[in-house]
């Protein structure tokens, strides 16, 4: 059984092959390349690594990004049954030789306790001299992940990865052909009760503009984000349709049952059983489609309306508050009170309802 090194390689340096062989001199000696549609120039270099035995190189005839190339990888990889798991690097030299060790190390130890793990090598951007779109970049992702997940990844971007191979296929379904695919995928496995552990690893730059990177800060950061924008413009979605469908079910029942009355007991049984049915529509759209929580239903629904309840009890109080110090202007205390609340709802459906991640940081 072995754990495999992945690396994913656009356009590399003629030094490539000289690095591969001082990865499997140190031990990593199971080697996986994916020529990113690098083109006829470089296939000198990639037949020199080719020819190493241990080595294997799987071409993209065009550049697919990424993300492509590490689901290729994957699929090849699910087609031994030899490999117990894989650790991803980058083709440029910021991953070092003993980091890289250190991850696989730290993975080979954790999936003997967790059959489902995912171990990055994480970076400190706190230090001096650091290109600046690099740490300002890391940082506003780090703060959008703690925020929506409540983990504090201090390298969220990091190209250095140990998965366990149970997790592949369900990776191979996560969305992303680019650098937003690890983002993404980051994302997707802190939401999905996977253990991610963190290990130390030095920061290594080639210079101020990191100019040996492919990435693109506009168009690569749009990728990123787009994802979890979309993810917050369909808990909209999800709402809006859980409020058409209370106040249809609302005028239902008063018409049907109560023939149009509008005394307290008909306006309040109407009420009650509407807004039942809307949540229980608003949660399994959430649950599935939104969130896409794997967990069992009946323990994230009692999380689902114990927040509800929550919810409904802060708007009451809030509106009361907001109210006074408005001066009695209720309906615009109801609206402010009610909007931050909904912010407030989405993180916490996201960081609790139908999040539950393990976790924890590896000192060395």
């Amino acid at each position: 059984m072995s754990t495999v090194l992945v690396i994913p390689s656009l356009h590399p340096s003629p030094e490539f092959p000289e690095l591969v062989a001082q990865l499997q001199a140190s031990g990593l000696t199971d080697v996986l390349v994916i020529d990113d549609g690098s083109g006829a120039a470089y296939a000198p270099v990639f037949a020199a690594i080719a020819a190493r035995e241990g080595c294997t190189v799987l071409t993209h005839e065009e550049n697919l990004g990424k993300g492509a190339a590490l689901k290729t990888a994957m699929r090849h990889v699910l087609t031994r049954p030899d490999v117990t798991g894989i650790v991803t690097a980058d083709s440029d030299g910021q991953h070092g030789t003993a980091d890289i060790l250190r991850v696989s190390q730290e993975l080979d130890e954790a999936m003997q306790q967790d059959e489902r793990v995912c171990v990055l090598g994480v970076r400190d951007f706190d230090l001096p001299d650091l290109p600046a779109k690099s740490r300002l970049g890391n940082h506003l992702t780090t703060g959008v992940v703690k925020l929506l997940l409540g983990r504090n990844i201090p390298d969220t971007q990091t190209g250095l990865r140990g998965f366990s191979r149970q997790l592949l296929p369900e990776l191979l379904e996560v969305r992303g052909t680019r650098f937003e695919y690890e983002m993404n995928s980051l994302m997707w496995m802190l939401g999905h009760q996977v253990r991610v552990d963190e290990v130390p690893i030095e920061t290594i730059y080639h210079d101020q503009d990191n100019s040996q990177t492919h990435f693109r800060p506009v168009q690569d950061s749009v990728r990123i984000y787009g994802h979890l924008f979309a993810q917050a413009a369909g808990f909209v979605l999800t709402s809006l349709l859980g409020f058409v469908v209370d106040v249809l079910l609302f005028a239902v029942i008063i018409d049907s049952a109560f023939n149009g009355a509008s005394h307290l007991g008909a306006v309040a049984t109407a009420t009650v059983a509407a807004r039942i049915v809307s949540a229980l529509v608003n949660f399994a759209l959430n649950r599935k489609l939104v969130f896409q929580s794997r967990e069992k239903a009946s323990k994230a629904l009692v999380r689902y309306f114990t927040l509800a309840v929550g919810i409904l009890a802060a708007s009451a109080g809030l509106t009361t508050v907001v109210a006074w110090l408005l001066q009695g202007h209720v309906v615009w205390a109801k609206i402010l009170v009610d909007s931050c609340l909904f912010a407030v709802s989405y993180l916490l459906q996201r960081r609790w309802v139908f999040a539950h991640p393990r976790s924890r940081t590896v000192e060395h």
